[in-house]
C-alpha cells in the first residue's frame, strides 16, 4: 500500500502547529523572545566603536545604519500592526524573529556602509516593529482577560531592561575576545536556534481570534479614523510623545550623571539601578492597573516620573541618594508603556489594536528623536541639564494630569469598535 509520505507529515504538522499552548506558556515564551529580540536595539552603542574603528568613519558615519533602523523600526510597527490585524499575530512574529536573526547574520559579514544600512538598518529595524514590544504585547492581551491583563503585558515589557542587563556584557565579551563580527554572528544563531524555536512554540493567537482573514473581519484603514479623532485617544497619543521625548534620560543617562560631578563608574551603576527598577516598577504598575484602573495608574506613573525629574534637577551630595531619583525618575518608564499598551488594546479591540499601536509608536518615536537632541542642545548651550529636566517634569506632570482627566473611558470606547465585529459574524 503506497503511503504519501508528504501528506502525512503535512497533517502530522498541521495537527501540531493547532495544538493550543496554556496561557502560562505563551506569556513566558513572548518574555524570553522578546528578551533576545530587544538586543536589535539595544546592543548598537556596543558594535559602533569597532565599526567606527574598522572603516575609519566619523561619528556620524557609524551612526547611519542606527538611524536606518529607527526609520524601519517606526515602519515596520505600522505595516506589521497591519498584517497582525489581518492575519494573526504568529506568523508575523515568526517572519519577524527569523528577518532578525538574516539581520544579525548579514550584519557579521558586511563590508561597507550600505550592507550594514541593508542588513541591520532596514532587516533588523524593520523586524523590530515585528517582533518587538507592540506586537507581542499585542498576543498576550488576546491571551488574557481584563482582570489580570495589565500584569500580564508588564511582564513583557521588563524584558527590554532585562536584556540591557544580560547580552551585552556576554556581547562585549566576544567583541573583547575575538571581534564585533563575532559577536553580530552569534547574536544572529541566538535568534535562529533559540528564538525562532520558542516563537513557533507560544506565538499563538487564541482560537476564537486567529485571523480576521479567515472570517472575512479585515479592518480597513479608515476604520481607525474614528477612534483617533476621539478626545481620549489624543490624549493619550499626547501622552506618548511626551513618554518619548523622556527617552532622552535614558540615552543620556551616563553623560548626565557625569555633568553632577560623580564618575564613569557612577553611570555605570544608574544605568544597572535603571534596569532593576525598570522591570520592578513595570510588573508594579502593570499588577496596580489591573486593580485600581489603567487610567488612574498611567496618570500616576507619568507624576512619579515628573516628580522624580524634578528632583534629578537638583545637586546631589552623594551617589545614593541620584540613584534613588534616578529610580523614581526613569524606573516607572516601562510601567507607563505597559498600561498604555493595554488600554489601546481594550479602547480599539483585537480588529485594531495592531495597527493603532503601530501609529502611537510612531508618535512615541518623534519624541524619542527630539528630545535626545534638544536635551544635547540644551548642554551645549548651559553646561547643564538641569534646565531642562525642569522643562521635562512639567510635561510630564501635565500628561499625567491630563491622562486622570480622562479615567474610564475603555469600556465605552470598546463597544463601539467591536460593533463593527459583531455585525460582520
Amino acid at each position: 500500500m503506497h503511503i504519501d509520505r508528504a501528506a502525512l507529515l503535512r497533517n502530522m504538522m498541521g495537527e501540531i502547529d493547532s495544538v493550543q499552548p496554556s496561557r502560562s506558556t505563551v506569556l513566558l515564551t513572548s518574555l524570553a523572545v522578546v528578551t533576545m529580540t530587544s538586543i536589535g536595539m539595544s546592543t548598537f552603542s556596543l558594535f559602533m566603536p569597532p565599526i567606527q574603528a574598522e572603516f575609519g568613519w566619523s561619528r556620524a558615519m557609524a551612526t547611519v545604519p542606527y538611524t536606518a533602523a529607527m526609520i524601519g523600526w517606526a515602519v515596520g510597527a505600522v505595516l506589521f500592526g497591519k498584517l497582525a490585524d489581518d492575519f494573526g499575530v504568529r506568523r508575523v512574529i515568526l517572519g519577524g524573529v527569523a528577518l532578525m536573526a538574516l539581520g544579525f547574520l548579514g550584519m557579521g559579514v558586511s563590508r561597507n556602509l550600505w550592507e550594514l544600512v541593508l542588513t541591520y538598518g532596514l532587516m533588523t529595524g524593520l523586524a523590530m516593529g515585528a517582533c518587538g514590544l507592540s506586537i507581542v504585547s499585542l498576543l498576550v492581551s488576546k491571551h488574557f482577560e481584563a482582570s489580570d491583563r495589565g500584569f500580564a503585558v508588564s511582564v513583557i515589557q521588563a524584558a527590554p531592561p532585562f536584556s540591557a542587563l544580560l547580552f551585552p556584557p556576554l556581547l562585549y565579551l566576544l567583541m573583547f575576545t575575538f571581534d564585533w563580527r563575532v559577536a553580530a554572528l552569534a547574536s544572529g544563531v541566538l535568534l535562529a536556534c533559540v528564538a525562532v524555536p520558542l516563537a513557533w512554540l507560544g506565538a499563538r493567537d487564541p482560537q476564537h481570534l486567529a485571523g480576521a482573514s479567515r472570517t472575512g473581519e479585515r479592518a480597513g484603514w479608515a476604520e481607525c479614523l474614528p477612534y483617533l479623532r476621539d478626545r481620549r485617544m489624543i490624549v493619550l497619543f499626547a501622552a506618548r510623545v511626551s513618554c518619548g521625548i523622556a527617552f532622552f534620560q535614558i540615552a543620556h543617562l551616563v553623560a548626565f550623571t557625569l555633568s553632577k560631578g560623580f564618575n564613569a563608574a557612577a553611570g555605570a551603576t544608574a544605568v544597572s539601578v535603571f534596569g532593576g527598577a525598570a522591570i520592578g516598577s513595570a510588573l508594579l504598575f502593570g499588577w496596580l492597573s489591573d486593580r485600581y484602573g489603567r487610567a488612574r495608574m498611567l496618570g500616576l506613573s507619568y507624576l512619579v516620573r515628573g516628580l522624580g525629574t524634578l528632583l534629578l534637577a537638583a545637586n546631589f551630595s552623594s551617589e545614593f541618594w541620584f540613584f534613588i531619583a534616578v529610580g523614581v525618575a526613569i524606573g516607572p518608564t516601562f510601567g507607563t508603556v505597559a498600561i498604555q499598551n493595554v488600554m489601546f488594546y481594550e479602547m480599539v479591540g483585537p480588529r485594531l489594536a495592531g495597527v493603532v499601536l503601530g501609529l502611537s509608536f510612531i508618535v512615541h518615536q518623534f519624541g524619542a528623536a527630539g528630545g535626545p537632541m534638544v536635551a544635547s542642545m540644551a548642554f551645549d548651550r548651559t553646561g547643564s541639564y538641569d534646565g531642562f529636566m525642569l522643562v521635562m517634569a512639567g510635561i510630564l506632570i501635565v500628561a499625567g494630569l491630563l491622562v486622570l482627566g480622562i479615567s474610564g473611558p475603555d469600556a465605552r470606547m470598546q463597544r463601539r469598535v467591536l460593533a463593527p465585529s459583531a455585525s460582520a459574524s
